[in-house]
C-alpha cells in the first residue's frame, strides 16, 4: 500500500480578495514520483488530529515569514506578512510529529518553523547581519557535516530564497549543512525521523542534492531508514 504524505498548506488572495488555502505542486511531484500518495492538511478540520492520524509522514513547506511571538520575541518590522494561521497549523503538526515519531520534512519555512516550535529561535532579517540570502538560484555555497542520516557531498550549491535563519538551534537538532557565512542551512534530528533543509530542493528536483533529500525521506517514510529503525 502507498503511504500518505500529508503537507502543510499556505494561504493566498484570489482576485475576489478571498483567502485560498493551496500546495504547490512541485512539492508533491518528487514524492508520487517515489511512490507515495500525498494530502494538504489545513486548519478546516475541527479535529486537526484526527486528520493527522491518516498521515504516514510530513512535509512542512516553504512559505512568509513566523510570528517572532512564537519564539519570544519582538517583531521590529522586520518580520512580514505573518499568518498565525500557519504558524498554529506548523506547531500542530510538528509536536504531532515529534510525539508520534513520524517522519517530517521541513523546507526553508519549514526549516524554520521545526526549529521554532521544538524550542529554538530566528534571525529575523539577515540583511541585518550584512548577509544576502534571498534571490540566489542555484550558486549559494553549502559546507556539509558528515552524518548518518543523509549523503550530501562535502560542499553542495543550492538555491536561496530566504531572509530569516536560525538563530538559537533547538535542542535535539544536529547540524548537517552551514552556509560559509556560518548560517544554518540543514538539520536532522539526533533520535528523530526528522529532515529539514532551508533551501528549495523542489525547485531543482533533478539535482543531486534534491534527488537525496527525497530520496532519503522516501525510505523514512517507507520505514527502511536504519538510523531510524534500530
Amino acid at each position: 500500500m502507498r503511504k500518505l504524505v500529508c503537507l502543510t498548506s499556505r494561504t493566498m488572495l484570489d482576485e475576489l480578495s478571498q483567502e485560498k488555502q493551496f500546495v504547490n505542486t512541485r512539492y508533491v511531484k518528487p514524492l508520487t514520483e517515489r511512490g507515495m500518495n500525498t494530502m494538504m492538511l489545513t486548519l478546516d478540520n475541527p479535529s486537526p488530529e484526527e486528520m493527522f492520524n491518516l498521515c504516514d509522514a510530513f512535509v512542512v513547506t516553504g512559505g512568509v515569514d513566523s510570528d517572532p511571538m512564537t519564539y519570544k520575541d519582538v517583531n521590529t518590522g522586520l518580520s512580514k506578512d505573518i499568518h498565525p494561521s500557519l504558524d498554529l497549523l506548523d506547531s500542530l503538526v510538528i509536536k504531532y510529529a515529534k510525539t508520534t515519531k513520524k517522519p517530517l520534512l521541513g523546507i526553508c519555512r519549514g526549516l524554520q518553523s521545526i526549529n521554532v516550535f521544538l524550542g529554538g529561535t530566528l534571525y529575523q532579517d539577515l540583511a541585518q547581519l550584512g548577509l544576502k540570502h534571498s534571490n540566489i538560484p542555484g550558486n549559494h555555497k553549502i559546507n556539509t557535516v558528515e552524518n548518518d542520516v543523509i549523503k550530501f557531498e562535502s560542499e553542495i550549491a543550492v538555491n536561496s530564497y530566504h531572509h530569516q535563519g536560525i538563530k538559537k538551534l533547538a535542542t535535539g537538532l544536529k547540524v548537517i549543512g552551514k552556509q560559509t557565512d556560518g548560517i544554518i542551512e540543514a538539520v536532522v534530528h539526533e533520535s528523530l525521523p526528522i529532515i529539514a533543509v532551508q533551501w528549495h530542493p523542489e525547485m531543482r528536483p533533478s539535482s543531486p542534492e534534491s534527488k537525496i533529500i527525497f530520496d532519503t525521506f522516501a525510505t523514512m517514510v517507507k520505514g527502511i531508514n536504519k538510523p531510524f529503525n534500530k
